[in-house]
């Protein structure tokens, strides 16, 4: 008769931190559920138009669309970008003229849009350098 009783407190026992579990994991759920996901996503757009601008830079490609005048190896780029993510460039002179637009093609933003800017040097012919300004946009289809 002991050991009856010990086994039917260490069922009840069982079953009550199976119901508290049960509880707990569904209150997790809930409240994760509500979590927004939008701001996980919208900083991952914004590091990938930062490392976008920034190999553009290191590979001298910016510099290129400048020395040329040409915007096609910068739209290259942006089109062979991740397929979901849509994205334009402008580079700008150190007096905000915009220089340069690049941008790929078949794109339209459905949501936020990440917005940076960054400035870069490029050494002249006569030894003096010149500052301009490539402003990415990006947003995801």
């Amino acid at each position: 008769m002991f050991g009856l009783s010990r086994a039917f407190i260490f069922t009840l026992d069982a079953i009550l931190a199976i119901i508290l579990c049960t509880i707990l994991f569904f209150s997790a759920y809930s409240i994760l559920s509500q979590f927004q996901y939008s701001t996980v996503r919208d900083t991952a757009l914004f590091d990938v138009s930062a490392d976008v601008l920034t190999s553009l830079e290191k590979n001298n490609t910016l510099r290129n669309a400048i020395y040329y005048s040409r915007n096609s190896d910068i739209s290259a780029i942006l089109s062979n970008s991740s397929s979901n993510v849509c994205s334009d460039l402008v580079i700008y002179s150190s007096d905000n003229k915009p220089l340069l637009i690049a941008q790929r093609a078949d794109c339209k933003c459905t949501g936020s849009r990440s917005l940076l800017v960054r400035s870069f040097i490029i050494p002249n012919s006569n030894g003096t350098l010149s500052a301009y300004f490539a402003k990415m946009e990006a947003c995801y289809k």
